[in-house]
């Protein structure tokens, strides 16, 4: 099985198309190319966004070599869910001329997801990929918002690169959520990965109502137990790391799971059978990249390359994500499991009661107003984003590793360029 590495196509996104770059920097706050995160950014001397790797590295010539302690999300340097980290290594050390080194802990071996907040907060990492989600009562919009992926579509490739971007608008825009972070000494980088679309994972197929009657299924989230609630299932809190061993067992039937994360896993080698939605989605299980109280004592530059990096987060994470789902079209075939998609009835089901979720949200003031209408608005733009850079489902699910150009490693580069400039840009320090 093949995996695709990480190569300096990162470099060339990030400090590329230096030409259209000036234009929208001129229009999104001066110099620096967009309004300060955070406050009035660094000192020092910044670049502008789109320059190229030798007018960044001329600008870092006079900036004192520092270290950056990164816990990325992966277990390792290796594998599909390391794509993101990889890059941003790359892109850290050379875009800045060696005076930027990147202390990197894999497998949260400084801090666990639950402990990762007060690691940044105290200095023990300066960047980390987090996941809020495990803090629901410390962090309650940002939890609120992983209700609203609910009303997210899932096809193939157009609709996860949709709900992403329509997500990531939206919560860039909100800013009770960004200062639910920032309130914490806390600053977000890219504070909404809503990662791929997640199905579930069964032992047998789950496509009707009394396939799921009683059913034991784990979820990570109260959105996905309230949702498992209104299919007649048996929601099932379980560990990550115990999941696997539970599914061979037969202690729980199914799990509801992206991809990626069943790829690290292994989930589908004891669970081959997945159950997926088109219109609605089981709530994603997001997280996020933040940098902690270092940030505030790094010079200009530096908070610029580490914001305009998130750039290539973007892209590959939605590499990692959709590699994935090729990856899993193999294995399913290999397992002899399936690809079903759920009943109408039961996506309905599912439809009323993520639409409750998110009104319920807004009704105790998390997400903002309108939220059940602009959320699947905004996938709707950028469904249609997607369609006129020429992205389109070519198959199913079943098939994704026949027609899904995993080794193209471009190939999602005008998509991820499209989103920062629309989305992020305006936030860049300044």
């Amino acid at each position: 099985m093949k995996h695709s590495t990480v190569s300096r196509r990162g470099i060339r996104a990030l400090a590329g198309a230096a030409a259209i770059a000036v234009v929208v920097s001129g229009c999104a706050g001066g110099a620096g190319g967009g309004s300060s995160a955070g406050g009035d950014g660094g000192s020092g001397e910044g670049y502008e966004y789109g320059a190229t790797p030798e007018e960044i590295q001329a600008v870092f010539e006079d900036i004192d070599p520092l270290t950056i302690r990164y816990q990325p999300s992966a277990q390792s340097s290796q594998g599909i869910d390391a794509y993101r980290s990889e890059a941003f290594i790359e892109n850290l050390e050379t875009l800045s001329g060696g005076k930027i080194t990147v202390d990197t802990t894999y497998g949260q071996g400084i801090a666990g997801y639950t402990e990762l907040p007060d690691a940044l907060v105290d200095g023990r990492v300066d960047i980390a990929y987090m996941l809020p989600i495990y803090q629901p009562d410390q962090f309650p919009v940002f939890h609120a918002w992983v209700t609203g992926t609910t009303l997210t579509g899932a096809s193939p490739l157009v609709d996860e690169l949709a709900a992403n971007a329509a997500i990531g608008e939206l919560t860039w825009n909100d800013d009770q959520l960004l200062d639910e972070f920032r309130d914490t000494g806390i600053e977000p980088l890219n504070v909404f990965n809503s990662a791929g679309a997640v199905v579930a994972m069964c032992s047998s197929e789950h496509v009707s109502a009394d396939d799921w009657d009683g059913n034991q299924v784990r979820a990570s989230s109260q959105a996905q137990i309230s949702q498992l609630n209104a299919l007649s299932a048996s929601p099932v809190s379980l560990q990550y790391t115990e999941t696997f061993e539970a599914l061979q067992r037969g202690t729980v039937d199914c799990t509801l799971s992206t991809t990626l994360a069943a790829e690290a896993a292994g989930f589908l080698e004891v669970a081959p059978h997945i159950a997926y939605t088109t219109d609605v989605t089981f709530a994603r299980g997001p997280g996020g990249v933040f940098a902690g109280s270092a940030w505030d004592s790094w010079p200009l530059a530096v908070q610029q390359l580490v914001f305009d990096s998130m750039q290539d987060e973007f892209i590959q994470s939605r590499r990692g994500d959709l590699d994935a789902n090729s990856v899993a079209a193999e294995v399913v075939r290999e397992q002899g499991g399936s690809f079903e998609e759920m009943d109408d009835d039961m996506q309905e089901e599912l439809k009323e009661a993520s639409q409750g979720l998110v009104e319920d949200d807004v009704a105790d003031g998390l997400l903002p107003d309108g939220s059940a209408d602009a959320i699947p608005e905004s996938v709707d733009k950028w469904r249609g984003i997607a369609e006129e850079l020429d992205y389109e489902d070519a198959g199913t699910f079943a098939d994704y590793d026949e027609w899904y150009p995993m080794d193209d490693l471009d190939y999602l580069v005008p998509f991820g360029e499209r989103y920062f400039e629309e989305v992020m840009l305006p936030h860049r320090p300044s």
